[in-house]
């Protein structure tokens, strides 16, 4: 399907459904806003008439959640625009990750035009070479004005070697973007083709139709969030029930009270989710009925164990099974989803210590809950899913290595500041996604990131299994502890352990918690890390998708020296 077929497609979908309510917008004090099929193409389009950027070029999106966001990037695709959208700065994103992503993308997007708020248009720190539209929005996503137009700076300042033009296919809908975990976020081109086998494969996997519906929290500017819970139902006619992650994180019991009021089926959640969500079931007002909703899908790298297995019990009396909790793999390069665990099946599980690892044939390190990894499904329609060893051979069953895949729904590169880059493909065409796991029983097992593999003395540590234990510590931030090697001067790794103390900062007790995890990682993995570190809350570095970015945090850790003093944490400059 081409560009022009798809824009043509979505008209007569929406049109097919022009009295159908398919987007259910919750803004600022639980305001609701309903779109009808006929509203979202007429509204979508008259907003896109804001922007002056050619058709078929880069407009970006940097709004906060409001009813404006999802109409202008629906309709700056129907008009032939390719909107991009950014993410939206939060308390719980690492300022200066923030704004170093932010000139990044700056930096290497061809973009005409930005469409933003007032005060970060005229408060970014850099000279823009776009056009800049502003819109008047509040905190809480609600429109107190029209959209005001910003005449284009000429000096470019800081952002000045950006690419002068896109160039494409000419079949681009939008770009999204990587989860920058280990770095800087990737472009993503999205095209019609790829786009709309993605979402014909992935209802097929989950039987999804317009009698479904899908409630979420998760930002538009991740792909969970954007193909999952707002393409997929839209495109197939069924309504979507979008409310803020902020609204969520203060208030989490909205989920389940939005599931059981349109009686939606669907809803998509990361792994850290499921554990935050069991951890607040005191706090919610609850009880209810969940009995309906077809999945609950976890999707991330890795699924873990010990996270569903507490979700179900937190949520069993209010009609919660295992067999309504899913997985999948997904990815921003393959549009969303690569694999999916089968509709109405309890997800499999499999052994850690059944499998082998294909650096050292050695058996992988587990922790002392989970031991056992969590199917992420088998490959959906039309993609095909292959490990690999150190050497580029294929791996036998149960054997881990990396993930590498070949799909009709793969990206064709990432675009940086010298265009496309496609340096991850292999001669044969596979993508090498830097994700380390296996294959049994034709279903994939994610065990985590590869370049993120710590090895001590030749053996293999994930950093995930680490961070399990530590997460398990009381006193210590729920999801917020990061492990990491650094070389020494023995031509190997040392392991060391960065973890948020919950609450105010005391230096006794996070000696005592230092000695503590210590002991305990030694206990689960048969390692002891070379140095753990107890700072205060938010010193860890988390990534604009809202994951925790090892990588950044490897880096601040080198950066700086933490000094410890009278009950308190300063940070200064390393020598």
């Amino acid at each position: 399907m081409k560009a022009e077929e798809f824009r043509s497609e979505l008209r007569k979908r929406l049109q097919r459904h022009a009295d159908d309510v398919l987007l259910n917008i919750f803004v600022s004090g639980g305001q609701l806003k309903e779109l009808k099929g006929k509203e979202i193409l007429r509204e979508s389009e008259r907003l896109a008439e804001t922007s002056t950027a050619p058709p078929g070029t880069v407009v970006l999106l940097l709004l906060p959640h409001s009813v404006e966001l999802f109409l202008l990037h629906i309709g700056l695709i129907l008009t032939g625009r390719i909107p991009a959208i950014l993410p939206w700065p939060t308390s719980r994103v690492d300022t200066e990750k923030f704004q170093t992503n932010l000139l990044h993308q700056f930096r290497n997007l061809p973009a005409e035009e930005l469409i933003t708020v007032p005060e970060l248009a005229s408060n970014l720190g850099v000279r823009l070479p776009y056009r800049v539209v502003a819109c008047a929005l509040d905190r809480g996503g609600q429109r107190k004005g029209e959209f005001e137009i910003a005449l284009p700076i000429s000096d470019a300042g800081d952002v000045n070697t950006r690419p002068s033009k896109f160039q494409d296919s000419g079949d681009a809908l939008f770009l999204q973007f990587s989860g920058g975990t280990t770095g800087s976020q990737k472009a993503v081109v999205i095209t019609a083709p790829i786009l709309s086998r993605q979402l014909q494969r992935l209802s097929e996997a989950l039987d999804f139709s317009s009698n479904d519906a899908v409630v979420s929290w998760l930002p538009l500017y991740h792909d969970m969030g954007l193909i999952g819970c707002l393409w997929l139902p839209l495109w197939h006619g069924a309504p979507s029930i979008q409310f803020a992650a902020s609204e969520w994180l203060l208030n989490p019991g909205l989920l389940f009270e939005y599931l059981e009021r349109f009686k939606a089926t669907f809803c998509w959640i990361p792994n850290f989710a499921f554990t935050y969500l069991a951890g607040q079931r005191e706090r919610m007002n609850g009880p209810y009925a969940l009995s309906h909703v077809r999945s609950f899908i976890n999707c991330s790298e890795p699924v873990r164990l010990r996270s569903i297995r507490g979700f179900r019990d937190a949520f069993a009396d209010w009609g919660v099974t295992p067999q309504q909790i899913h997985a999948s793999y997904a990815m921003a390069e393959n549009v969303f989803a690569v694999t999916q665990t089968r509709m109405g099946e309890e997800a499999k599980t499999f052994s850690r210590t059944e499998v082998e690892s294909a650096r050292n044939n050695a058996a992988l390190a587990f922790d002392v809950v989970d031991e056992l990894y969590v199917s992420s499904g088998a490959p959906i329609s039309g993609m095909q899913v292959r490990i690999v060893n150190a050497d580029g051979g294929v791996c036998l069953e149960r054997q881990a290595g990396e993930i590498q895949l070949s799909t009709e729904s793969l990206f064709s590169g990432h675009w940086g500041p010298d265009g496309f880059v496609t340096s991850t493909f292999t001669g044969d065409g596979w993508y090498s996604t830097g994700d380390y796991g296996f294959m049994a029983g034709g279903e994939l097992y994610v065990i985590g990131r590869l370049k993120d593999i710590v090895i001590v003395g030749g053996q293999n540590i994930f950093p995930e299994d680490v961070e399990n234990v530590v997460n398990r510590v009381e006193g210590i931030y729920p999801g917020r502890a990061v492990a990491f090697g650094i070389e020494n001067a023995y031509e190997t790794e040392s392991l060391i352990v960065v973890a948020e103390m919950k609450g105010s900062y005391d230096r006794n007790r996070a000696v005592a918690l230092e000695k503590e995890i210590t002991a305990l990682v030694m206990s689960a993995i048969g390692a002891g890390p070379r140095k753990v570190c107890v700072v205060p809350e938010r010193w860890i570095v988390k990534s604009t998708a809202g994951k925790i970015s090892r990588r950044e945090t490897r880096q601040r850790y080198l950066r700086e020296q933490i000094e410890i003093s009278q009950n308190r944490v300063a940070v200064v400059a390393a020598k």
